[in-house]
């Protein structure tokens, strides 16, 4: 049972798979945006939470966060996504807050992710959460983010 959360905000269910690959492919290129694949295993996996932010019958946002097997007190946000059309409304702020209540009710103690350090709007929303900086991984990504391959590690006392 999840706790009580601002309308609008709930687990993500299988049907609404396609919305989410939809927005995921809005907000990054192909070459580094998640597969459908990926994104279905992250949603429909136990040791994972897919919340989605709902207006109007749209889907505007989702987020994903993952529970570790092997650190049993802390989480890890696996990617926030806010559809473009809908960016700058805190909206991703407000689908941040309403998992960490529930990251809260399931016992987690720490919140982890990672983010380009090119992206000054993710950073900014992060810092505005609590999050504060880890570590600088350098050649973290792959393919090319905001500009770099690096990215911040963050953390947040839950």
């Amino acid at each position: 049972m999840t706790s009580r959360q601002p309308s609008g905000i709930y687990i993500a269910n299988a049907n609404e798979i396609d919305s989410i690959v939809e927005i995921e492919q809005k907000c990054f290129p192909r070459k580094v945006a998640y597969s459908k694949r990926q994104l279905e295993h992250l949603i429909l996996n136990p040791n994972s939470d897919c919340w989605v932010e709902k207006q109007d019958g749209i889907i505007r946002a989702f987020l994903i966060v993952t529970y570790r097997q092997r650190q049993r007190f802390t989480c890890n946000i696996e990617t926030i996504d806010v559809d473009p059309a809908f960016k700058n409304r805190g909206i991703g702020l407000k689908i941040l807050k309403a998992a960490e209540t529930e990251m809260k009710r399931r016992g987690m103690r720490w919140s982890e992710l990672e983010v380009s350090e090119g992206n000054e709007a993710a950073l900014k929303v992060y810092k505005n959460a609590g999050y504060k900086f880890k570590e600088r991984l350098e050649g973290y990504y792959k393919f090319e983010h905001y500009g770099t391959h690096n990215a911040i590690r963050m953390t947040k006392e839950l």
